[in-house]
């Protein structure tokens, strides 16, 4: 200690340019600090990718504990491994822990919140996001089905069925819970034309937000609805069937598609099926030829009896991984501004992609910021206005952060705040085709059609709480610094700084998902003669390059077959943008 203060009378030039620095070695050197979640289990996503599924079990069931704060993860992450490796039992075993945990963690734990408050967010328990628990149901409704479509035992047959039906009302319920509190699609569009919401939109134009939450809320799930039909259709419940295909077009029609950026046709998919089951269980003489008028269909080939059904499900690669987004957080005591500023790091195209997430999200824009900046001077000293970061007024209550000592903890050289963002969830699959041969006719190819997208699914969840995230990564932070300084408040000015360092090397975000999820699922419904078949699946990915897989089926008159794929793009494959 006699040391520094000796070095720093001698040397009080140092002490300045150690200032000056300080911020470059915070933000510099030590951003490297924590890994991400997919660090954590790229050897786990690689040999998925690889269809190494013994080997990637392996090292899922090492990795992701089964007690600590990832274990929602380690059954989900397996689960879907089993589910992969034809090993459906297996897979609905794990699965159906991580129904139990999942139910279990609905509220928040005193204990998770202190240790996100004071450590870091990774160290609370992960509780997983409503389409996660989603795709939890759905996944073991396909578990059951495969298992059904495998079993030659009428009893074991119908075990799976009722198990498949037990999981299908699990999520009727939990998505009906879901549209009971945020409304549907419909209601949302009714909403807008409130007086009340006119007045949010000009608000929000003023000052410069760059989207409106209400449009990107996820309301309920079209893809699952009809999946949903598909299932009752197969054992039998025809007016169930008709009922979530219907409700399956409403919600394509009505905002899914536009939502997701599906394909348009899907909706008239959707309402095709609704006819087709009309039609076979009869009784709807009335209403299905004005559905046909009305959506545009072709009533002579929805419903044949003596054909069978084939469901094509193409499950493409891997959802994207959540990275982090490094900030500098400091006050301007010249301007009395806290100014927040990103630190784009990695690739050049890791860099564009943070730079832009944070101008979307938080920079700066609109007018009432540069009116409210002309208005107390402040534009002429102003962080936020010019460049891509966020600069607020602390003027009315400078007095306030004086006493907290907010000033001292956020002053020179600042602090690091760090906070998830996803990259550009690029369609790795561009377009997929069909190809079907019997031994008496080869058919045209059929394009399949993008149902669903669990990449925007998690996309428009991360934009949605974006803006709290970084409130309370703004909050950890400032209090971890505030504690660590008060600790070393005696040692003095260099044990301040090098508190700040330790501080910044620790900082991190919570990165997790559940990344064995599908990046997007395409599918197409075929009606084909009895008898065995031959599919050539070709998927066109984004570099020109294509996949071909081959498949046989038996399909019988009058029944649903489902042909449940998974298409991975090969590892280290370089796909453009």
């Amino acid at each position: 200690m006699l040391f520094l203060a000796s070095i720093s009378r001698a040397f009080p030039q140092v002490l300045r340019v150690w200032r000056a620095l300080s911020g470059l070695l915070l933000f510099g050197v030590l951003l490297s600090g924590c890994s991400t979640y997919g660090e954590s289990v790229k050897t786990v996503v690689d040999d998925t990718r690889q269809q190494n599924y013994l080997a990637a079990d392996k090292v899922a069931k090492e990795s992701l504990s089964p007690w600590g704060q990832d274990r929602l993860l380690h059954y989900l992450e397996r689960g879907m491994i089993a589910h992969l490796d034809k090993r459906y039992q297996d897979s609905n075993t794990l699965l159906e822990k991580a129904y139990d945990i999942a139910d279990s963690l609905y509220r928040t734990d005193i204990k998770d919140v202190l240790a996100s408050a004071m450590t870091h967010p990774g160290n609370a328990t992960y509780k997983g996001q409503l389409y996660e628990r989603v795709f939890l149901h759905y996944t073991k409704m396909l578990n059951y089905l495969m298992l059904a479509q495998e079993s030659a035992s009428r009893k074991k047959l119908e075990r799976w069925l009722d198990g498949a039906r037990v999981e299908n009302r699990r999520l009727q319920l939990l998505l009906d819970e879901h549209v009971f509190k945020v409304g549907n699609y419909r209601e949302a569009k009714n909403e807008k034309e409130e007086l009340f919401q006119q007045f949010t939109k000009v608000f929000r134009e003023l000052t410069g937000a760059s989207f409106d939450p209400n449009k990107l809320l996820f309301r309920d799930q079209a893809f699952a609805h009809y999946v949903m039909g598909a299932m009752y259709e197969q054992y039998g419940e025809l007016d169930n069937a008709r009922i979530s295909y219907q409700r399956s077009a409403r919600l394509y029609e009505e905002g899914y598609i536009e939502q997701y950026h599906l394909d348009p046709v899907m909706a008239k998919q959707a309402w095709q099926d609704t006819v087709r089951i009309m039609q076979k269980a009869g009784g709807y003489q009335d209403r299905w030829p004005k559905l046909v008028k009305e959506k545009g269909l072709n009533k002579k080939t929805i419903y044949q009896s003596e054909m069978a059904d084939l469901l094509v499900l193409q499950h493409v690669d891997l959802s994207p991984e959540r990275k982090v987004l490094n900030m500098h957080l400091t006050i301007n005591k010249k301007s009395k501004q806290l100014v927040l500023r990103p630190i784009p790091l990695g690739s050049r195209q890791e860099r564009k992609e943070q730079a832009a997430w944070f101008y979307l999200l938080h920079a700066d824009k609109g007018v009432y910021n540069l009116i409210r900046d002309f208005y107390d001077g402040s534009i002429f000293n102003s962080e936020g206005l010019f460049f891509n970061s966020q600069a607020t007024t602390l003027a009315p209550i400078w007095s306030t952060i004086e006493k907290t000592g907010l000033d001292q903890t956020l002053g020179n050289p600042g602090i690091r705040v760090a906070v998830p963002y996803y990259p550009v969830p690029y369609e790795p699959v561009r377009k997929s085709a069909i190809n079907i041969d019997t031994a008496q006719q080869s058919y045209s190819a059929r394009y399949l059609i993008k149902a669903d997208s669990v990449a925007m699914l998690g996309l428009l969840q991360q934009v949605i709480v974006s803006r709290g995230e970084l409130y309370s990564a703004m909050a950890r932070e400032t209090l971890r610094n505030m504690a660590a300084q008060e600790a070393l408040k005696e040692l003095g000015e260099w044990a301040k700084l090098g508190s700040k360092l330790l501080t910044a090397s620790t900082t991190g975000a919570d990165t997790r998902s559940w990344l064995l999820l599908p990046h997007s699922i395409r599918l197409q419904r075929l009606q084909l003669p009895a008898g065995n078949h031959n599919i050539k699946l070709t998927s066109y990915l984004s570099n020109g390059e294509k996949i071909e897989q081959t498949y046989q089926v038996e399909l019988t008159a009058g029944n649903l077959k489902i042909l449940n794929l998974r298409t991975f793009v090969p590892l280290n494959k370089k796909l453009q943008r």
